[in-house]
Parts: C-alpha cells; structure tokens; sequence
C-alpha cells in the first residue's frame, strides 16, 4: 500500500480531446489540452502549457511557456517561450518574450517579441 499515489498530491491538468469547454479557465501545474475550449486560459503559476495536436483554442491565452501542436485562433500573452511545432496553426496575436517556429507550423501573425 506505499506505492499508491495520492490524487491531492498532483499538480496537473489534462483536458481531453472529446471534451468540449466554455469560459474562463485557471489552471495550476503542468497542463495540457487536448480539446476544444473557448474564452480565456489563464496559467497562475509558471508551469508549462501545452497544446496537444487534438486541441483547438479560441480566444486568450496567458502562461508563462507554451508549446503548440495544435491550433489556437485569438491571442497569447506569454511571459516566456511561445514554441510552434510542425502540426501547429496559430492564427492572431503573439506578444512573448521569446518565440520558436519550427519549420511547416502554420502561422498568420501579428507577433510581438521583447527577446531575452
């Protein structure tokens, strides 16, 4: 019985591909979507975001880093690293410290980077 892992002892969050979600969202700990979610994501902490392929976002997101794979149509405010990957599609603004489009990304931007 030591080997059982304690839910409150996590600090993640998983949205799935079937679901579908509106409104705003605060999530804490490493997080990553996968459905479809619509309104406002917020990170309160500075763990990684990530944007699963499955994932469509449509409308504000704030984190501090965050992966795409997926496609977000509206805005990301990142304080860190916003990185675009290959099967990602970003259509909107981008104001980030720093970001990274790999090559065959999708990206129709007004990008804004205040670099290291």
């Amino acid at each position: 019985m030591d080997n059982i892992i304690s839910i409150e002892e996590q600090d993640f969050t998983l949205i799935g591909k079937n679901c579908r979600l509106e409104g705003v969202f605060k999530f804490t700990g490493a997080t990553h979507l996968a459905g479809y979610l619509e309104g406002e994501v917020h990170l309160k902490d500075n763990s990684p975001l990530t944007i699963e392929s499955t994932a469509k976002i449509n409308g504000k997101v704030f984190c501090e880093n965050i992966k795409v794979f997926g496609k977000i149509e509206g805005e990301i405010f990142a304080t860190g690293l916003v990185e675009i990957f290959p099967t990602g599609n970003i259509k909107g603004l981008i104001n980030s410290k720093n970001f990274i489009v790999h090559p065959g990304a999708i990206i129709n931007i007004d990008g804004h980077s205040t670099g290291l």
